[in-house]
């Protein structure tokens, strides 16, 4: 009995290793791009809008945000407002001027955001699908990170 669990054991794990399929190694990547700036404002707040755009010399990517003390406006407490420019300088605009790059440390280039004429033809910056953007304010502490994912070719899952 003692030789026998051990022996099935060893044929469990060889049989496990033969059906499972190997790991890839060419998966999606994830990067976190955090904003150097940061801002203080209402603890319970609310947002106002978000617009994306690109600024400076080197043409990064930048977010202007406003916010709002509402709903929590009344006699005491008149409606205030806050603005802040959150510039993302590590995603820039690339040669076309229309895409913005995140340049990882091996040398890729993964786009995050794109501009194209919007409403009434005026341009507007948009994120990709495989960016996002995670606002974090414990306290009315802002401090905002993009999350770029690199996706590989479809044709790289099968």
């Amino acid at each position: 009995m003692t030789r026998i669990l051990p022996a099935f054991l060893g044929l469990a794990l060889g049989a496990s290793l033969c059906i499972a399929p190997p790991a890839r190694a060419s998966g999606p990547h994830f990067w976190r791009v955090d904003s150097p700036d940061h801002g203080q404002t209402f603890a319970y707040g609310s947002e106002r809008n978000r617009a994306w755009l690109m600024l400076g010399r080197d043409r990064h990517l930048a977010l202007v945000m406003n916010l709002t003390n509402d709903p929590y406006v009344d006699i005491d407490n008149p409606r205030q407002y806050d603005d802040f420019i959150f510039s993302f300088p590590g995603v820039t605009a690339g040669k076309d001027g229309r895409t913005f790059y995140y340049h990882t440390a091996d040398g890729r280039s993964v786009p995050v955001a794109v501009k194209r004429p919007g409403f009434l033809g005026i341009d507007e910056i948009r994120l990709l699908a495989k960016a996002s953007l995670i606002v974090e304010s414990p306290h009315g502490y802002l401090s905002l990170a993009l999350i770029v994912q690199d996706v590989p070719n479809l044709t790289d899952l099968r």
